[in-house]
């Protein structure tokens, strides 16, 4: 009995199925077969480059925790293959989200080819299935312009040409634009360097959250982010627990809310989990960190005319989640 819950995950391994087969990219392995090997895979297919093992996912994983989690779901598939068979076996991660270039070259250096987006637009096209595949492409009218595509090249490429250390003033000055580009709307324009009422307390970007629906009014009301406060570190190193500590003194359940965004250069430190996890648990002020990699993802997401608030939603599921 397939759950209603199951569905999509269900047609769109269904769909990624009948494509393999219309393009007669190789034998695929009936599901009674599947389920008696043990591998673990959504999908098996062989040709004569060996058998290859393909996973669905989705939403398409966007934070490094859930792609690390997936290369090593599929490096274990094809660990149980090896051991089964003797055989080396493809493995190929399937998902409509579209992934930046860096999370691209992080499954191509584990071996992982990536069916994505483009990919699943380009062939479900080619083979006649377009209306199969819109559930999971979305309105192809509502592909962004060349403007909107253009900017976030520009943003990018701006991105990458300040250096972490001591030009914060334009990483700063960028970081706003970037949250106004990928959030408003349907989030209100940026409050810019606003203090509170002693003058002790300053944060970079405020954003207004007056959204009527979607992921942004959940947020507002599960929670209180009756504004999005951002700050920007173009730290070299990971930032500290002193950077979280100040950020959550700054959040204040009659003031701007509990929730806020820290724009960052590197990954942070694992231990700053712990502080997070702190702040959470006792103060419920919820504090997500995004590196270069993860705004590069949100460009990308742009570009694509998909949610760039996609992969916020992802980072507090793995926050949730790790409690």
């Amino acid at each position: 009995m397939r759950y209603r819950s199951l569905r999509p995950a269900l047609e769109f391994e269904d769909l990624i199925r009948s494509i393999i087969g219309d393009l007669k990219l190789g034998n695929v392995t009936p599901e009674e077969e599947m389920r008696a090997s043990d591998a673990g895979a959504d999908i098996e297919f062989s040709n004569a480059a060996g058998l290859h093992l393909v996973e669905c996912k989705i939403p398409g994983p966007q934070t490094s925790h859930r792609v690390r989690v997936t290369i090593e779901q599929l490096t274990a598939m094809s660990g149980v293959v090896k051991r089964r068979t003797g055989r080396s076996s493809r493995m190929i991660l399937a998902t409509p989200a579209n992934l930046s270039k860096d999370t691209f070259n992080v499954f191509a250096a584990a071996g992982i080819e990536v069916w994505d987006r483009q990919w699943l637009a380009k062939n479900a096209a080619k083979v006649g299935r377009q209306s199969q595949a819109a559930q999971f492409l979305g309105d192809p009218e509502s592909t962004p312009s060349e403007p909107v595509e253009h900017r976030s090249d520009e943003l990018l490429a701006r991105l990458s040409g300040i250096a972490p250390g001591p030009d914060w003033h334009n990483y700063q000055k960028l970081c706003q634009e970037i949250a106004e580009f990928l959030f408003c709307p349907p989030l209100s324009k940026t409050l810019w360097e606003r203090r509170n009422f002693s003058d002790v307390n300053r944060r970079d970007i405020i954003l207004p959250n007056y959204a009527p629906d979607g992921l942004w009014q959940y947020l507002r009301t599960r929670y209180q982010a009756d504004y999005v406060v951002i700050d920007a570190k173009n730290y070299k190193e990971s930032i500290k627990k002193e950077e979280i500590l100040q950020i959550a003194n700054y959040l204040q359940r009659s003031g701007v809310g509990l929730f806020a965004l820290i724009f960052t250069r590197p990954e942070p430190d694992p231990r700053l989990l712990y502080t997070l996890r702190e702040q959470w648990v006792l103060y419920e002020k919820l504090i997500i960190v995004l590196s270069d990699a993860d705004v590069q993802q949100m460009l990308s997401d742009k570009k694509a005319g998909t949610d760039p608030a996609e992969l916020i939603r992802q980072k507090i599921e793995d926050f949730r989640l790790s409690i």
